[in-house]
């Protein structure tokens, strides 16, 4: 058979249909596979974290979906001093030995204050508890790289007297009144209470013992006759001595004067930490306030758990002193005005206690 061009179809008609029919069912095919590929890149798309357009089926509408984000597991490192400052923390630190406090991976002990600075400062901890004239020097120094998260401590300072002739601080006029040390709390608070009753130059204040422990023995000895301390070294001193006794309570002298409580112990941490873990912090002070109420609430606990953190030797001390320790969580807005005035009553007087300077607003840390 010969084929000649013309103008008809080059396959016979019959040829045509059958082939017609096997590109159809092609192209279904291929249709039908690029529309399992597409349902199935959405599924795997909708398992995966982050934005995306997912199609509500019921509507047709598109909306990005929400983004997942994981939760922050960092862990702070704390620093804390023995003492009052302490207290609050002991029952998370017997929860934090069991292992309870995942936001806390290390909490330390130290006996002064001047151990835990370069600390913060070198920002080998990131949360540390601290006196509240530190923690404006701290600012200072860090050049704003500080905030305060809570006061943790309102006045524990006491005049212990040996004998009964102070009942004022009128009464100091010419006596001579023992600070654990130059260039301490006590010391600045005695000072700056003089100064608003204008009797700074009436009395000789003496630096000759140069820690609490030390004042304390020599109050408890005799050696001594008037001395500034804090609790629990008040009742350690009263139960070795029955002739000393509470002559003035600063607690209640400061707000005579400035109509404030006294706050002598706060929270202070990294402006990094801070900005970088937001969720780790508030878990932390979350963690905080719940040991402190363990601690107002049940002394006789909290006194052995303090024990146990080795804080203070004696159980029968703490349960003593507790109530006159002031233990507090205080936080956002209701700390600032406290801290201002007790700041700036003491730049007022010796400006090298806070840094030089009263520090700013951005000192504050409140959780938005």
């Amino acid at each position: 058979m010969i084929w000649t061009a013309h103008a008809g179809p080059l396959f016979p008609a019959k040829e045509r249909k059958n082939n017609m029919t096997a590109k159809a069912k092609l192209t279904s095919a291929l249709l039908a596979a690029a529309l399992i590929l597409l349902a199935l890149a959405g599924a795997f798309t909708g398992c995966t974290a982050g934005t995306g357009a997912q199609t509500d089926p019921a509507s047709g509408t598109t909306a990005e979906a929400p983004v997942t984000e994981a939760p922050d597991t960092y862990a702070a490192k704390v620093a804390v001093l023995n003492g009052t400052t302490g207290f609050g923390i002991a029952p998370m630190y017997t929860e934090f030995k069991a292992g309870k406090v995942p936001s806390v991976a290390s909490i330390d002990f130290y006996a002064d204050a001047t151990l835990v600075s370069p600390l913060v400062i070198k920002g080998d901890v990131d949360i540390a508890a601290v006196p509240t004239n530190l923690a404006s020097v701290l600012y200072a120094k860090t050049e704003g790289k500080v905030r305060v998260i809570a006061v943790n401590t309102l006045g524990v300072l006491y005049l212990i007297e040996n004998g009964s002739t102070v009942n004022s601080l009128a009464d100091l006029a010419g006596k001579t009144v023992y600070v654990p040390g130059q260039g301490s709390n006590p010391e600045y608070l005695l000072k700056a209470l003089l100064t608003s009753a204008g009797m700074l130059d009436k009395v000789t204040i003496d630096a000759t013992y140069s820690s609490p422990d030390e004042l304390t023995t020599a109050l408890a000895s005799g050696k001594a006759s008037l001395g500034v301390i804090p609790e629990p070294k008040v009742t350690a001193a009263l139960s070795k001595n029955t002739s000393l006794r509470k002559a003035l309570d600063f607690t209640a002298e400061w707000k005579k004067t400035t109509g404030t409580d006294l706050v002598q112990g706060c929270l202070v941490a990294r402006a990094d930490f801070v900005e970088a873990h937001g969720s780790v912090l508030d878990g932390f002070l979350a963690a905080y306030a719940d040991s402190v109420k363990k601690v107002t609430d049940d002394p006789d606990a909290a006194a052995a758990d303090i024990v146990a953190a080795g804080i203070v030797a004696s159980e029968a001390v703490v349960k003593k002193a507790l109530p006159g320790c002031n233990i507090v969580c205080i936080t956002g807005e209701d700390m600032k005005e406290p801290l201002r005035t007790f700041w700036k009553s003491l730049y007022d007087i010796i400006p090298s206690s806070v840094g030089g300077a009263v520090p700013d607003d951005a000192v504050f840390y409140v959780k938005k």
